[in-house]
């Protein structure tokens, strides 16, 4: 054999040898990640099954709640009969029940982004693992904007939660109604269709309720509306409707305070009650009272009173 085949063989050898030795340390690398996800997918399961959460449940990410005090945070739905539960996985789990009922109410609020303003993700959203992101990422609708606030797209409130187009799809398939059973007072019904905010059924008959060319023509407005130069949208229509999202702000806002004050006395227990209270009071829709509420003490002892006596 010739010196030339032998050192060619020899190159061929150490290729081989080095090739084989990157495969299995690619091998070792990969494995600890994949068992990681395997573990946390694990974990995922044994959560559902400790709260009893059914095979049939939907996935939603809820982007506020002033009854759970969650920003972004990922929660599985069902129902139970005429109830809807919905265990709200934040760094304390907690399981919710409402009557159907308090379902059957649609508004809506300008997007939020996903993102922080320093690009920070939300603590609720931040806290889950890989895997439970990885399932709960399609029920985001992902935006960046700047301001935080994006006036041309939506977020839903439906029930005490206020969640993104493709969760509220998720909610309204579980829900299985028809969409003329519902309140409907999204401002711009037609951004539901582009959204993908509705399954199958309730598009088209939302489309049978907006009439033919409006879902094309929202669309073309909203794009003038975003091009440099263009017209001012709109943010809310009428003045009652405004004086009514000044309120829900105004609300939101002392709710917060208050929250944010006995949470640092370490008042853990206040807390829950008066989360049930504000709960109960968004879901009988009792604007006047929860406003009361945030601003009076005693009067908030009063109706958390007359929730024990009820319940």
């Amino acid at each position: 054999m010739s010196t030339s085949v032998t050192i060619i063989l020899g190159y061929l050898i150490l290729i081989i040898f080095v090739a084989a030795a990157i495969a299995v340390f690619i091998a070792g690398k990969r494995k600890p990640a994949v068992d990681k996800l395997e573990k946390q997918q694990k974990d995922y399961e044994e959560l559902l099954k400790k709260y009893h959460v059914p095979k049939e449940h939907y996935k939603i990410v809820i982007g506020q709640s002033r009854a759970y005090s969650v920003y972004n945070c990922p929660a599985v739905i069902w129902k139970e009969g005429d109830k809807v539960k919905t265990l709200v996985m934040r760094l304390k789990p907690v399981v919710s029940e409402q009557d159907e009922e308090d379902y059957l109410f649609l508004a809506s609020q300008p997007l939020v982004d996903f993102i922080r303003f320093d690009g920070s993700e939300f603590p609720d959203w931040a806290i889950q693992s890989d895997y439970v992101k990885q399932q709960f990422l399609p029920y985001v609708n992902v935006n960046k904007t700047v301001g935080g606030l994006d006036y041309k797209k939506q977020m839903y409130w439906i029930g005490t939660i206020c969640v993104y187009a493709r969760s509220l799809s998720q909610v309204l398939t579980m829900l299985n109604r028809p969409l003329s059973d519902f309140e409907n007072r999204v401002e711009k019904k037609e951004l539901m269709l582009r959204d993908g905010a509705l399954p199958e059924a309730m598009q088209e008959e939302l489309r049978a309720q907006l009439g033919p060319g409006k879902e094309r023509e929202s669309v073309h407005r909203n794009r003038e509306e975003s091009a440099p130069g263009g017209r001012e949208t709109e943010i809310v229509s009428g003045s009652k409707e405004r004086e009514e999202g000044e309120s829900l702000k105004r609300m939101e806002q002392a709710i917060q305070v208050i929250r944010d004050t006995e949470r640092k006395a370490g008042e853990e227990a206040a807390t829950e009650w008066i989360n049930r209270l504000y709960a109960k009071l968004l879901s009988e829709k009792r604007y006047e009272d929860l406003e009361k509420a945030t601003q009076d003490e005693a009067y908030r002892k009063k109706l958390y009173e007359e929730l024990e006596r009820n319940s």
